[in-house]
């Protein structure tokens, strides 16, 4: 299972005492929201953050944790959602527990299967306060590679893996702009390669402005620490007309989702979107040479999320195509690889 063209930005709030803007209201009437519920949220003020979200955040809905930039830990690229801080509060400090698997078969005679398995957890607290929360995040993932056999073979580990630690701060700056700030060391390798080449720092800095109640303006940057893709500029427009819509006119992630169903349970979400995949591994090639592999992709999916109205276990399903593969060498004079186009199948359980 893999990962695709994405977006990210973050921090927009709303206020407190101030001018509190509109909470993002319980999955249906008579169902208390988790906000209201006393803990650790119960002391959080009215504060409403708008930004690119991340995969931690997936107690809101339609925020698949997989898809993100290449080589971006994965809960730095969930799409922006208003909500109140932290993201997807839970009572204690314990704020998520993710699992996601994603499957990209091999197709042709040049094709490249890949199948990934993620995991992570989020633990928040305040610093100094709840309303300028500390989440840290721990996560870990492992891609079984598919190759086809003979000359058009990329020359791929059999296992290539990533384990990261995210410190991510965000804060309310006056009435309607908030800011959301991450840093993300970790180790991407076949764990046969231990140089420094496997250890990157990643991050983003993003802020958003709530210019009405259904509009925000989000911009920002994201650190990829990539051969490829180093730096990534993000941004656009957050737009909810409705409580059953909300369209994300966000570059590199759109995506356009429709609630169409609600119990006192939970509720349905539809939606399409496009993702930028891939990720950066230090390998061994088969000949002893350390090495930097780079892959990445371009996806249109269609999916569908359960979101809980209280605290519990969501999941989601998504599908679609994955185009424009390609595998890059760096470090050894290798030619570029460019696997067949194939399809995916995502599901994600969290807590």
């Amino acid at each position: 299972m893999a990962t695709i063209l994405v977006a990210l930005f973050v921090a927009t709030a709303a206020a407190d005492e101030i001018s509190p803007l509109p909470a993002v209201p319980p999955a249906s009437a008579g169902v208390d929201a988790p906000w209201e519920r006393g803990g650790f949220t119960s002391m959080l003020p009215k504060f409403r953050l708008a930004g690119f979200a991340d995969p931690q955040d997936l107690t809101e809905p339609l925020l698949p944790d997989d898809v993100a930039p290449p080589g971006q830990p994965r809960q730095e690229f969930e799409p922006p959602t208003g909500r109140k801080l932290p993201p997807g509060a839970k009572p204690g400090a314990l704020q998520s527990l993710i699992f996601t698997a994603t499957e990209l078969p091999r197709l042709g005679s040049n094709g490249l299967g890949l199948t990934v398995l993620e995991s992570s957890a989020t633990i928040g607290m305040p610093a100094p306060t709840v309303q300028s929360p500390l989440l840290v995040t721990a996560g870990f993932g492992t891609a079984f590679v598919d190759e086809a056999a003979g000359p058009s073979d990329p020359g791929l580990p059999a296992q290539l893996y990533d384990a990261w630690v995210q410190a991510r701060w965000m804060r309310k700056i006056g009435e309607k702009f908030g800011i959301d700030l991450a840093v993300a060391p970790g180790w991407y390798s076949d764990f046969v390669n231990d140089t420094s080449q496997a250890f990157r720092i990643t991050g983003h800095g993003f802020g958003a402005y709530e210019w009405t109640e259904n509009l925000r303006v989000v911009a920002g940057v994201i650190y990829l620490d990539r051969y490829d893709v180093n730096i990534l500029p993000a941004g656009g427009l957050l737009w909810t007309p409705t409580d059953s819509q909300r369209h994300e006119i966000l570059f590199p992630r759109p995506r356009f989702a429709w609630r169409i169903s609600e119990t006192s349970r939970a509720s349905q979400w539809l939606y399409l979107a496009g993702e930028f995949g891939g990720n950066q591994w230090a390998v061994r090639r088969d000949g002893g040479a350390d090495d930097v592999v780079v892959y990445h992709d371009y996806r249109l999916i269609a999916g569908w999320e359960r979101r809980p109205a209280d605290l519990g276990i969501s999941w989601r399903v998504e599908g679609g195509w994955v185009t424009g593969r390609l595998v890059e060498y760096y470090v050894t004079d290798t030619a570029d690889y460019h696997p067949a186009d194939t399809f995916m199948v995502r599901a994600g359980i969290w807590y």
